[in-house]
């Protein structure tokens, strides 16, 4: 019986000793659980992978290079920036590094290019053309504004222009009425003299030398008061009246001379063709030619008949027929002519002024937009940098020192995008200077020349 209990008692403590001696299949054994636990702490101590050290971008074309951030633009989002560094150790790694890890996520150089390759683009200052004014004018930066007036006086001569009205001649009083006229017209305007039926007489024996008598007294340029003057003064009325022949002549002498934005020929005459011409079809012939002169025609005491001829001379010549018959109605005319002339300038100051205006303010403009876009991202990124950087030191991850290193990379970084701005304010001044410059010019230019239309 002794036996019996004691070989019981022999089982119950082998089997006992045998469970402490095989750990369950489900609890891992102490020894087991210790090793992970140091391996699962060493993996924590494992710095993150350092970002390999290069040199920060130092002009704006290594900037614009670059590749944006992950986390750039709209897709930026502070607590996603927040868990991805916190998911870092920065342990042993430079200033740089973490700058470098930093520009990484918020890099905008997408952006940056956009802007960089506007500005490269840009044309500053103004590149609308002047066009072409009723006086010729030279521009400063050199440009020329080609297209002065000519215009050509066409005076009869006849020996009907002896007359008398007032006490005076015709010829007397249209020489005065000429010289007043030519002499408001503005500098550049190149002015001719053309006179006909001033040879021989008005007999049927002077009739061929007279008919062929049509000459250029002033040639086409400046008006010069003592010369012109001179020119009026050796003219007499004597013969027959030549009308086509004169207006045929003139229309090479526009040819002979420079281009110009208009041409005007007046003609003072006080009666019809009196040689066998077609004046109708010569003045027609000049205003449908290459050089498109315009015919106006002012009958000086005319009768019903020579009325009706100059009349359709001037239609035919696409200008307008004036009659006078007295010496007030030809200042009356010649100041309507001055009083249009001066119109014609203000519009061309005005027109040209708006274009010159609107360019600028379009231009200067799209240089404010972009500027302040520019300028509003690059702020944009510098803090949200510096905000990573002092997220950083404050939960204990870069110690201060390093932390004002990468700030020092940031703001030098700053300093570099910061060129292009400068570089908007020199597109921003050379379009605001030239803009000025030519609206001055154009104002000046249309001052001088209604100042002297102005004066009758």
């Amino acid at each position: 019986m002794k036996k019996i209990i004691w070989v019981v008692v022999l089982i119950f403590i082998l089997g006992a000793c045998s469970e402490k001696e095989a750990p369950s299949e489900q609890e891992p054994a102490e020894e087991a659980v210790q090793e992970e636990e140091q391996d699962q702490e060493a993996a924590e101590e494992q710095p993150a992978e350092a970002v390999e050290e290069t040199e920060p971008a130092e002009t704006l074309e290594e900037v614009v290079d670059q590749t944006s951030g992950e986390l750039s633009g709209d897709a930026y989002d502070k607590d996603t920036l927040k868990e991805q560094l916190s998911d870092q150790n920065f342990e042993n790694q430079s200033a740089l590094q973490i700058y470098q890890t930093l520009l990484s996520k918020v890099n905008e150089a997408d952006q940056y290019k956009e802007h960089y390759e506007f500005v490269q683009s840009f044309t500053a200052g103004i590149e609308t053309e002047v066009s072409e004014a009723p006086g010729d004018m030279q521009l400063e930066d050199g440009q020329q504004v080609s297209g002065s007036a000519n215009i050509a006086i066409l005076l009869d001569a006849s020996g009907s222009m002896a007359q008398t009205i007032g006490g005076e001649t015709k010829m007397q009083l249209a020489k005065k009425a000429i010289d007043d006229f030519v002499s408001s017209m503005p500098e550049g305007s190149n002015v001719a003299l053309r006179v006909y039926g001033h040879k021989g007489s008005n007999a049927d024996a002077d009739k061929e030398l007279s008919c062929g008598s049509t000459e250029v007294v002033y040639p086409f340029q400046s008006y010069d008061a003592e010369e012109f003057q001179a020119s009026l003064d050796n003219v007499e009325p004597t013969g027959w009246t030549p009308l086509g022949k004169s207006i045929h002549e003139a229309e090479k002498d526009f040819a002979n001379f420079e281009e110009a934005r208009q041409h005007l020929v007046y003609i003072v005459s006080d009666g019809i063709e009196t040689c066998g011409e077609d004046p109708v079809a010569a003045a027609e012939s000049l205003n449908q030619s290459d050089i498109e002169a315009v015919v106006n025609v002012i009958g000086f005491d005319v009768d019903e008949e020579g009325q009706q001829q100059l009349l359709s001379v001037a239609d035919a010549g696409g200008g307008e027929f004036e009659t006078v018959d007295t010496a007030e109605d030809f200042e009356r005319l010649w100041e309507r002519e001055r009083i249009r002339l001066y119109n014609e300038w203000s519009k061309w100051t005005a027109n040209n002024y708006n274009d010159v205006a609107k360019e600028q303010t379009n231009k200067l403009n799209e240089l404010y937009k972009t500027r302040t876009n520019y300028m509003n991202l690059t702020y944009k990124e510098r803090g949200r940098m510096r905000d990573a950087a002092l997220f950083l030191q404050n939960e204990g991850y870069i110690e201060g020192t390093v932390r004002g290193e990468v700030f020092d990379y940031i703001d030098a970084r700053h300093d570099v995008l910061k060129t292009l701005e400068d570089e908007i304010n020199e597109l921003v001044d050379q379009t605001k200077s030239e803009g000025t410059e030519m609206k001055e010019e154009i104002q000046e230019e249309g001052r001088e020349n209604k100042d002297k239309y102005s004066n009758s």
